[in-house]
C-alpha cells in the first residue's frame, strides 16, 4: 500500500495539506500517516517519548495536559481521513522536526509527503520553518509543498520547469505519470537567463528534442526569459493559471548548497501555486 506521510502542526496551512493529501489518496487508494514532532527541550523526554524524572511536579502537569491536548487532535485530525474511507494513522515524535520526519520517512519506506507552505512570504513561515525546506532537499521521495486550499478537481494544466538535460529524463518519467494520474495538461518550460542564455531557435531545438525522447503528451513547449529560472518559472505558470509546478531537484549539499544554492528550494520558497519536487538521483 502507498504511504503519504503529513507532517502537521495543526494550522490552516497545515489543514490545506491534509485535505489535499486526501484528495490526492483517493487517486492512488494508500495510507495517510498523519505525524507531529514535538519540540520540547531534551532533558524533559527520555527516547521512548517517556517524562524524565527531575522536573517539578506543577511542570510535569502542565507537559501531560499539552501531550494529551496534542493527541487528541491528532485523533481529531486522522478521524478527518477515516471519515473519508481512507486508511489512517498518527504518529508523534519527540525532538528535532527533520531528523524525526527523515526517520520516519524512512522508517514507513513513504511513497509521498505533503506539507503545508505560506508561499510568498517564504519557507522561514513552513510550520517547521527550515526544517521544510531541508525535507525537500533530502527526501528520497516526491514531495508536495501546498501553499492554500488546493483541489484536484481545479487543477487543469502542469508546468515543467527543466533544464532540458538528460538527467532531466528522470523527472520527466514522473511528471507524466502524474499528468495521467490527475489529468492535466503539460507545459514543458525552460527558463533563459543571464547565464544560461541561448537564442531562440536553440531553445526551441532543446525543447523539441527533450519532449520527443521522452515521449510527452498533451503538451506544449515553451521559453521564457528571466534573470533567475525560479522567478521565470513561477511567472510562467501564473501566466498559464497552473495548478502545480513540478520540478527536479538535486538535493544539493555542504559547499555545493552553500555557494551553489538551490534553485527547486528558491522556487518552493517563491511560489505560491503549489509545488511537487522530485528528488534527481543518478
Amino acid at each position: 500500500m502507498k504511504k503519504i506521510i503529513v507532517p502537521t502542526d495543526f494550522s490552516e496551512t497545515a489543514s490545506h495539506a491534509l485535505d489535499f493529501a486526501i484528495d490526492f489518496n483517493r487517486k492512488i487508494k494508500g495510507e495517510i500517516i498523519l505525524m507531529h514532532v514535538v519540540e520540547l527541550p531534551s532533558y524533559t523526554y527520555s527516547t521512548m517519548g517517556e517524562m524524565e524524572m527531575g522536573i517539578s511536579g506543577v511542570d510535569a502537569a502542565l507537559q501531560r495536559e499539552y501531550l494529551k491536548g496534542i493527541e487528541e487532535k491528532l485523533a481529531d485530525w486522522t478521524e478527518r481521513v477515516s471519515n473519508e474511507g481512507q486508511e489512517s494513522r498518527s504518529v508523534m515524535r519527540y525532538g528535532n522536526p527533520y531528523q524525526n520526519i527523515s526517520k520516519e520517512i524512512a522508517k514507513e519506506k513513504a511513497n509521498w509527503i505533503v506539507m503545508g507552505s505560506k508561499g510568498a512570504s517564504g519557507l522561514s513561515e513552513v510550520f517547521i520553518g527550515s526544517n521544510a525546506e531541508r525535507v525537500v532537499r533530502h527526501a528520497e521521495c516526491p514531495v508536495f509543498v501546498i501553499k492554500g486550499k488546493t483541489r484536484i478537481d481545479d487543477m487543469k494544466n502542469i508546468v515543467f520547469g527543466s533544464d532540458l538535460s538528460e538527467e532531466q529524463d528522470l523527472v520527466a518519467q514522473k511528471v507524466k505519470d502524474i499528468q495521467e494520474l490527475l489529468h492535466l495538461n503539460v507545459h514543458l518550460v525552460k527558463a533563459k537567463t543571464p547565464h544560461n542564455f541561448l537564442m531562440a531557435d536553440a531553445v526551441e531545438k532543446q525543447l523539441e528534442d527533450f519532449a520527443k525522447r521522452n515521449f510527452l503528451e498533451n503538451y506544449t513547449l515553451n521559453s521564457i526569459e528571466a534573470d533567475y529560472s525560479d522567478l521565470g518559472i513561477i511567472k510562467f505558470a501564473e501566466e498559464v493559471n497552473a495548478g502545480l509546478i513540478v520540478v527536479g531537484t538535486h538535493g544539493k549539499t555542504g559547499l555545493a548548497h552553500l555557494f551553489g544554492g538551490s534553485r527547486a528550494e528558491d522556487l518552493v520558497n517563491e511560489s505560491k501555486i503549489p509545488v511537487l519536487t522530485f528528488k534527481i538521483t543518478l
